[in-house]
């Protein structure tokens, strides 16, 4: 497993909106292609002020740092890695498949799954346990598959399915933006990000992708002390439908682009307005 630089952008300019609570649990071990001088700087453009423990045996070369160091940067303590075996050097043995032991639930400020929740077999279970493992006042962080990566994992994960799980079961704060990314190299070239809009984008039919594109998704919510795990969502496309309410039964077709994403309807007169995306930002080395 692992979070690129432009992932950890993300993660880090989170914390700048709203800082993280401890502890700290990853779904398995999260590799980072992230110097110490590199982390630094980026905690300083966004703000954010280094723990002074985190710089504790701090490489002296420009290596590489793990993401326990950047977890001891943000001054969040020591960092929980959970992976269904050892192979890693995971400190939590367990299976998301399965409920996890009661002794891991209510008890984690952040849960940041970099791209496990698509590998896992009964993705209800795996949404269960991570919604049990969090504390009320926490919060989740995934970045998942959308389009473009099949067999990377059982399964591709909609927006769709984040918020209408989140918010059928009390989460706050339920948050997305679509990553835009090259289908050929990823890492090194800027995605574009925007604002997942599910008042409209929620009630379109599906998204798809130019060939040349790769579609992810960054999602983010937060447990409240009202917060359930196991209620069951209706897909807000076909609740909209059920109920009546507009939706826009067509696709939005996205490609990435070195500056802006092109985002349209498909299928829609030019001046609908719902052609335009607000919000588009870019992270990553040009």
């Amino acid at each position: 497993m692992g979070i690129p630089t432009q992932g950890i952008g993300l993660l880090l300019a989170e914390y700048a909106r709203e800082p993280f609570a401890g502890p700290v649990m990853t779904y398995g071990m999260q590799t980072m292609n992230l110097p110490m001088d590199g982390a630094l700087w980026m905690l300083r453009v966004l703000g954010i002020l280094p723990d002074e423990l985190g710089m504790l045996g701090a490489p002296a070369e420009p290596h590489s740092i793990d993401f326990a160091r950047l977890v001891r940067l943000l001054g969040l303590g020591d960092l929980n890695v959970l992976d269904v075996s050892a192979y890693e050097n995971a400190d939590i043995v367990a299976d998301l498949n399965d409920p996890v032991p009661r002794e891991l639930c209510d008890r984690y400020g952040l849960i940041v799954d970099g791209g496990t929740m698509e590998h896992v077999f009964d993705v209800r279970q795996g949404m269960v346990n991570t919604a049990d493992m969090l504390r009320p006042g926490g919060r989740v962080v995934h970045f998942s598959p959308v389009n473009n990566y099949v067999n990377h994992g059982f399964v591709q994960l909609s927006p769709t399915f984040y918020h209408d799980y989140y918010t059928a079961n009390g989460f706050e704060d339920v948050r997305g933006i679509m990553l835009v990314q090259p289908r050929d190299h990823a890492l090194s070239q800027p995605w574009n990000l925007f604002n997942y809009d599910h008042e409209t984008m929620g009630g379109v039919n599906s998204m798809c992708c130019e060939e040349d594109t790769q579609l992810a998704v960054y999602f983010t919510a937060r447990k409240t002390a009202a917060s359930t795990s196991s209620r069951v969502p209706m897909q807000t496309y076909f609740a909209r439908i059920q109920d009546g309410r507009p939706t826009v039964p067509h696709k939005f077709a996205i490609g990435h682009r070195v500056t802006n994403p092109r985002v349209e309807l498909l299928d829609l007169p030019q001046d609908d307005g719902l052609a335009t995306v607000a919000s588009v930002v870019h992270f990553g080395p040009r």
